[in-house]
Parts: C-alpha cells; sequence; structure tokens
C-alpha cells in the first residue's frame, strides 16, 4: 500500500505486506550478521517498526477497501473533502480519510485534503506515509508551517532527530506562535540530551498555550534531568492540575518528591497514579536503588499485604532486598573483623 499523489494505491493486502516486512528485516539481518550485539538490538528495532508499521497499514487497507466499495463515487473534489472534514471532527478517522483520498483522486493538487490526509496518517502511526504526503504539498508550498511541523512529527516518531530538528526549527522560524512545534522541538532536544535547550522549548510552548497539561509534564521531566527538583515538582504539579487523572505525571512527581526525600508525599503521589500496592513495591525499588535495603523490604512487604491476589514481582523484589542486604551485613562484618585484627 503506497501514497502516491492522486490519492492512497490499494494494491497490496494484509498479508503480502506482512511478507514483506519480513524479507526486509530476514534481509537486513543478512547483511548484518557479523555485527556486533548493539548493531543487532538496533537491526531488531528497525524490524519491529517496519513490521509494526505495515500491520497498521494492512488493517487500514482492510477498512477502507470495504467502505469504499460501499460507497458512491463523488467527483466533487470540494464536498469530499468537506465530508472528511465532519467525519474527522467527529473522530471517524477511516470515513474522514476515504472521503479526503476522494477529493485526491478528483483534484492530486489539492494541498488543504493532502495536509489534512498527512495528519490524519500521523494519528494512525503511519510515519513514513505521513511524511510522503507532507513532502507533496512542501514541494509546492515550501513554507507552509503545518506541513513541516507535521513532517517534524512524523520524524521525531522514526527517531530521526536531526531531521526532525531542522524541520521544526524551519517551522517556527516562519511562523512563532505554533505551540506544537516548540514542543515537539523540546522532545527532540531531550532525546538528544540538550535538556537545557529542551526546558526553554517547552517554556515557550507553554507561553503560548498554558493550559497545555502535557508541555507541563515534558518540562518537569526536563527539569528533573538537570537536577531541579523542586521546580520539576512544581511543573508536574500544574500539568495535573490541568489533567488531574494522569498517572504518569503522578509517577513523575513521585520519582521527584522520593529525590527530594519527601517519602511520605512521594508515596502519596505514587498512589494516586496507582494502587496502593504498586505504590509501596515503587518505594521500595527507588530504596533499593539507593540501597536502603531495611526500607526497602518493608515496603515489598506491604506491597505484597496490600495486594488481594499474589503480587509475584513486589515478592522478586522482596527476594532481592534481603539478599542484598545479607550481603551488606556480611561485608560490613568483614571490615569490622579486619578493623580488629589491625588494632592488635
Amino acid at each position: 500500500m503506497v501514497l502516491v499523489e492522486g490519492g492512497w494505491s490499494l494494491g497490496l493486502r494484509a498479508k503480502n505486506l506482512v511478507g514483506i516486512a519480513f524479507l526486509i528485516g530476514l534481509f537486513i539481518l543478512l547483511l548484518t550478521g557479523c555485527a556486533s550485539k548493539s548493531s543487532n538490538a538496533l537491526v531488531d528495532k528497525q524490524y519491529q517498526r517496519i513490521v509494526e508499521e505495515q500491520q497498521r497499514k494492512s488493517a487500514f487497507t482492510e477498512d477502507t477497501v470495504e467502505i469504499e466499495k460501499k460507497l458512491s463515487p463523488r467527483i466533487d473534489p470540494e464536498e469530499s473533502e468537506r465530508m472528511g472534514d465532519v467525519y474527522n471532527k467527529q473522530g471517524n478517522l477511516t470515513m474522514a480519510f476515504v472521503n479526503y483520498n476522494k477529493a485526491l483522486q478528483a483534484d492530486p493538487g489539492r494541498l488543504s485534503a493532502r495536509q489534512k490526509t498527512g495528519y490524519l496518517l500521523l494519528k494512525r502511526g503511519l510515519w513514513d506515509d505521513a511524511i510522503a504526503q507532507f513532502d507533496i504539498v512542501l514541494k509546492q508550498a515550501p513554507g507552509n508551517t503545518q506541513a513541516l511541523q507535521g513532517r517534524g512529527n512524523a520524524l521525531l516518531h522514526l527517531n530521526r532527530l536531526e531531521e526532525a530538528e531542522q524541520a521544526l526549527t524551519t517551522t517556527i522560524r516562519n511562523d512563532t506562535g505554533l505551540w506544537q512545534a516548540y514542543a515537539l522541538l523540546g522532545i527532540v532536544y531531550d532525546r538528544q540530551k540538550r535538556y537545557e535547550m529542551a526546558i526553554t522549548s517547552y517554556e515557550k510552548a507553554i507561553a503560548i498555550n498554558p493550559q497545555a497539561a502535557s508541555v507541563y509534564n515534558n518540562l518537569g521531566f526536563s527539569l528533573s534531568l538537570t537536577g531541579r527538583q523542586r521546580e520539576a515538582a512544581d511543573a508536574f504539579l500544574k500539568s495535573l492540575n490541568l489533567d488531574p487523572s494522569n498517572s504518569k505525571t503522578y509517577n513523575n512527581l513521585g520519582l521527584v518528591l522520593f529525590k527530594m526525600q519527601m517519602y511520605p508525599e512521594a508515596l502519596e503521589a505514587f498512589s494516586k497514579g496507582e494502587d496502593e500496592s504498586t505504590a509501596y513495591n515503587n518505594m521500595g525499588i527507588l530504596y533499593l536503588k539507593e540501597k536502603q535495603y531495611e526500607k526497602a523490604i518493608k515496603s515489598f512487604e506491604k506491597a505484597i499485604k496490600t495486594k488481594p491476589v499474589y503480587y509475584a514481582s513486589a515478592q522478586a523484589n522482596l527476594e532481592r532486598a534481603k539478599a542484598d542486604l545479607k550481603a551488606q551485613q556480611a561485608v560490613q562484618e568483614t571490615q569490622e573483623a579486619d578493623r580488629s585484627e589491625s588494632k592488635e
């Protein structure tokens, strides 16, 4: 299944697409048979991405083929795009796509419908195909900021960070009012471990859109990585004020509060993000990491006690904490014995 300038080509079926993905992955693996383990891990990740994207394509193809068979042909591109907008607003992405595709089949140069198609493909996780659509738009309108932003978004998902950065910085240069571009650029910088630049980008996004809960969460994450834990906690709290049910943000807040040695508050944050037993398990893992073995053991025991069914991971963590504590005590005993002998 390939996106073409006239619309959406539906020549390949699901089994064929997965088969092609398998052959591509096999070919890559054969070429890199003598590579290092890290190279093999990268290949495995790339192969997995190819398979997953092909599976999403095949599922989307099946849906659109069946719908197109039932619909009467529409030759008016403006009406097709309008219907696509209606379905898009309703959240019916498949029907929106079918109608945008009809508009493009009737008028391949209709950039508004092509740009909307690109964003639909982004929502479907079809990053390469989204890029193909945005590239067609940019070929005819190089300064189109929405297409540039969409292209940067897709490149970010593909972890093509330098290209994503270029697309997003160009977007901002052309239009400084697009908060999403600043937010996406912040993620690029985070992945590149350029945390101060990420913080600046997130702050610019928030200045434009103070209601963006996810950006406050990302800002908190970057601040924490630079050691600014109190500022990070404030950012997570602002995010939760806007999105009180976000469990990931509660977990991020719990981690920062733990780093600040605010242990009861950290436990409370973890409890709001998950259940009580998971919160105790999280605390135990953090205590274990800091070699506070007795506190870790107590936390894991509480995790097991508060879980109505067997908590296998907490039990495994408990056994590890006990073993580490025993090893620590053995080392201390040996050191004390050595000191006693040296005195004699």
